[in-house]
């Protein structure tokens, strides 16, 4: 169970990171859909995270394989997000950089 502590809070940070802090922007979207997109990202984080686990723990044993799908997971951080928002109707895209 401690391996899920781990992944569950790696994705909060790491989701803080890109969808507030990266330069994106959300079009079509209000507020109940960006949570609804978000929990949707988080449930699918969870799947990779579970399924890279499972997959990586013979190989690598149970250490590592956590920390293995743990860091892959959160890699994909970007694409889960898009596809997730996506399922709601919501397209992340770049934001344009200000010039001064």
């Amino acid at each position: 169970m401690v391996e899920w502590v781990a992944a569950i809070s790696m994705f909060w940070a790491i989701a803080a990171l890109y969808l507030g802090g990266f330069q994106i922007r959300f079009e079509g979207a209000d507020g109940p859909r960006q949570l609804l997109g978000l929990l949707i990202c988080f449930a699918l984080y969870l799947v990779v995270f579970g399924v890279l686990r499972m997959a990586l723990a013979g190989p690598l044993g149970p250490v590592v394989s956590v920390i293995a799908a743990v860091l892959i997971a959160c890699a994909l951080m970007p694409v889960l997000s898009r596809v997730a928002f996506r399922l709601v109707g919501v397209r992340i895209a770049r934001a344009l950089a200000a010039h001064h």
